[in-house]
């Protein structure tokens, strides 16, 4: 019996690890023309350190691995918290504001479905040391600048961009205690139907006027709107960030939406919060982020302000896929060697490292085939050109090269190669 890859994984074949290079580029060069370093962690933290602010439904989704000793370890489910256990690490030293950023794999034990995988690439990008709302839309501007670098485009995507501070405020307004718990279901929007998401409410034990009103205020898309609300003081602080992180972002105003239903399921997020849709609605979240002031200091640090977001590999693959936005790959070579015989075969080394050293890829008979054999295995693997080996054109210095598109061939000095 044939082994199968585990359920939830994915294999990269040569041509899907190429184009996820190539798009993995495309997001590095967006970061580091921001000057953001890029940083890696270990693939498993302790446990204590993963489930100290993940909330009930991230914890039951960690990779726990067998205890071997005292401590407890489990795999990262994102690449936040091991960035900023690694900020803690430097904190003191580091002058601020830090901006890091890691692009690897990460682990959640969840029902597998499309874009959502057991073993998944996200990027993970953080900005520590400030609180000001320039750094909220920095932070978003990233995000903008990463989709527009993958050929995506206001028609194609929408950035939902919210603050919880306002939102508690105003829930608070409306007599509702359980506030996280309603960020809990407010953040279910979209995944289930509105009957679903009253009854949810209603389990919550929110009555019918309430729910009346927070449905109301969850369909609200202009600021000036919202403010129309009664609100506490951290609440109008929210409202008034967001304002600010509209006005500096104006010129990229097409690819934001106010969004009161953008709450974020994670329980660390603080004040601004933000995810990207596909405008078609057939993909979860590209990528969500937002403010994560209290973090640093729970797992262990300094009281600093943060903010950041990710952004998962495979559901961006499946909307440039959608979009026939994905890069073109080039995988063949630019020449494969054939000697026509075994006996020329060091000369066939020597010229490939020859050509390797130019930069250019070469590939070379290891199987001792005929020549017939080893044009078929160049037409094969798409070869640009093929050099031929033969005793009479060495003696002359010389090799034959065979255009393999247009089927020219010409005999060329081994020393203008």
């Amino acid at each position: 019996m044939a082994f199968q890859k585990p359920r939830g994984t994915e294999d990269f074949f040569p041509e899907d690890r190429a184009l996820q290079n190539l798009i993995f580029e495309k997001i590095r060069k967006v970061c580091s023309r921001y000057n953001y370093k890029e940083v890696e962690s270990p693939a498993f933290e302790t446990f204590e350190l993963l489930a100290k602010k993940s909330g009930e439904e991230i914890k039951e989704q960690i990779f726990v691995l067998e205890k071997r000793g005292k401590e407890e370890f489990g795999l990262r489910f994102d690449l936040t918290v091991p960035i900023v256990r690694m900020f803690i690490e430097k904190q003191k030293s580091l002058p601020k504001p830090v901006r890091w950023y890691g692009l690897s794999r990460m682990w959640r034990y969840e029902k597998p479905q499309a874009g959502r995988l057991r073993e998944f690439y996200q990027l993970s990008i953080e900005l520590f040391g400030s609180d000001k709302p320039e750094a909220d839309a920095e932070m978003i501007d990233v995000a903008i600048e990463i989709l527009k670098e993958l050929g995506l485009t206001p028609e194609d995507v929408v950035i939902k961009v919210n603050d919880r501070y306002l939102m508690h405020g105003l829930l608070e307004n409306l007599g509702i205690q359980n506030v996280i718990d309603v960020f809990t279901a407010i953040d279910k929007i979209g995944k289930i139907e509105e009957n679903e998401f009253i009854e949810l409410l209603k389990d919550m034990k929110l009555d019918d006027k309430q729910i009346k009103e927070l449905l109301r205020i969850i369909k609200i898309r202009e600021l000036d709107e919202i403010a129309k609300y009664k609100n506490s003081v951290l609440g109008t602080d929210g409202l008034n960030r967001l304002r600010k992180i509209f006005d500096i972002l104006k010129n990229k105003k097409e690819f934001l939406e106010f969004n009161p239903g953008v709450v974020r399921g994670l329980a660390y997020y603080t004040g601004t919060v933000f995810e990207c849709f596909d405008k078609q609605g057939k993909l979860r979240s590209i990528l969500g982020g937002g403010r994560y002031n209290d973090l640093v200091k729970l797992l262990g640090g300094q009281s600093e302000p943060a903010i950041g977001f990710g952004l998962g590999y495979s559901t961006l693959f499946m909307l440039l896929k959608q979009k026939n936005l994905l890069p073109k790959i080039e995988l063949a070579p630019d020449y494969y060697i054939a000697p026509v015989d075994k006996k020329i075969t060091d000369k066939a080394v020597e010229i490939a490292e020859k050509l390797r050293k130019k930069g250019l890829r070469v590939e070379t008979d290891v199987m001792q085939r005929k020549l017939a054999k080893q044009m078929q295995y160049a037409n094969a693997i798409k070869a640009k050109k093929v050099i031929v080996l033969g005793e009479d054109e060495l003696k002359k210095g010389e090799v034959k090269i065979k255009d393999m598109k247009t089927g020219k061939e010409e005999n060329v000095k081994i020393t203008l190669l």
